[in-house]
């Protein structure tokens, strides 16, 4: 059975700068698909790519079996069922949102863009903005009206740039479930890129970590986050503790899996005001507040510690610091 999307091989350069290189990634009905990574690490060229906007110096492109034909071949570079959002979002500020997603429908009958454009409205939770102007949108609401307009032509594939950039908590959360929606109730399949490691890991179905070009690590969100393959994944996706194999053999026993320096999530650590088995006193060098947490760092013979605690401690208080082995992995 065929993916839905497929980009083999992929290789892009602007001498004397290499962008990708043998991009390798499937895409599956209804799978959302985060990449993250660093700007400059070719997010943005990967997307304009897969949409068909510019050719590869290497690779092929595939879309339900079918390779498509290079952005050079064709007199308007893309695919109808390939849509992509820019983070400009590229609206028509002066007219409502009604008329921007319209406006994608305009050599259509009008008794089915209207039908069309109420659809949209609902799916993408923009009915109490419809009728007011683009300009007047907060940075969600154009976002969900651009995502609106580039699928008023039913695609299979949405390929979003960077869509949470700018957007404060509350946006961000209502795009994400519009994205869900989407995938959950049409079907399509959808690619965003972002540098920031919470919203990858929160939305993907699985992700991908771009560095320099490279796709270093894919897999689900769980699997990158808990298995990641080097420090620098380890360190985009979240807070890390770069533990030396001794120092660990020498706190906490025999190391989970060999490997000469040990990879600890703040998670998988507890302190506590009494001692226990496994684990090494430690002394508390400050505790910030993070809203459902603290963070607290601690310092062990020289080693610096990051525990997460549902309460602070007070500096310079000592600590008992364990390490919960994982079941699995």
């Amino acid at each position: 059975m065929y993916s839905l999307l497929e980009l083999r091989h992929l290789s892009k350069n602007y001498p004397p700068q290499s962008v990708l290189s043998d991009i390798q990634l499937e895409l599956q009905t209804g799978e959302i698909l985060g990449l993250l990574g660093e700007s400059g690490s070719g997010k943005s060229t990967l997307l304009r790519l897969a949409a068909g906007l510019i050719d590869p110096d290497e690779g092929e492109i595939w879309l339900n079996g079918e390779k498509l034909r290079l952005a050079s071949d064709q007199l308007i570079p893309g695919h109808p069922d390939i849509k992509i959002v820019h983070q400009d979002y590229n609206l028509s500020l002066p007219i409502s949102v009604r008329e921007n997603i319209a406006y994608a429908l305009r050599y259509y009958q009008k008794a089915y863009r209207d039908e069309r454009v109420d659809e949209l409205i609902e799916l993408c939770h923009l009915e109490t903005v419809a009728d007011k102007p683009a300009k007047s949108l907060s940075g969600g609401e154009k976002q969900r009206t651009a995502i609106a307009r580039a699928l008023a032509e039913e695609a299979k594939v949405l390929l979003l740039d960077e869509p949470f950039a700018h957007l404060d908590f509350a946006n961000r959360r209502r795009l994400a479930q519009t994205i869900r929606t989407l995938a959950e109730e049409t079907g399509t399949a959808c690619i965003f890129v972002t540098h920031d490691a919470p919203d990858a890991l929160s939305l993907s179905d699985r992700m991908g970590i771009l560095y320099q070009g490279k796709l270093l690590q894919m897999g689900t969100p769980q699997e990158v986050y808990q298995q990641p393959i080097s420090e620098y994944v380890a360190e985009l996706t979240g807070e890390i503790n770069v533990v030396p194999r001794n120092t660990f053999e020498q706190f906490f026993g025999t190391p989970p899996r060999p490997s000469d320096t040990l990879l600890i999530r703040p998670e998988q650590l507890i302190i506590t005001e009494t001692e226990g088995t496994q684990g090494i006193w430690a002394t508390v060098e400050r505790s910030i507040f993070e809203g459902s947490r603290y963070r607290i760092q601690v310092t062990a013979e020289q080693q610096s510690f990051i525990v997460y605690a549902p309460i602070a401690f007070p500096k310079e208080k000592s600590v008992f610091l364990r390490y919960i082995f994982p079941t699995t992995y």
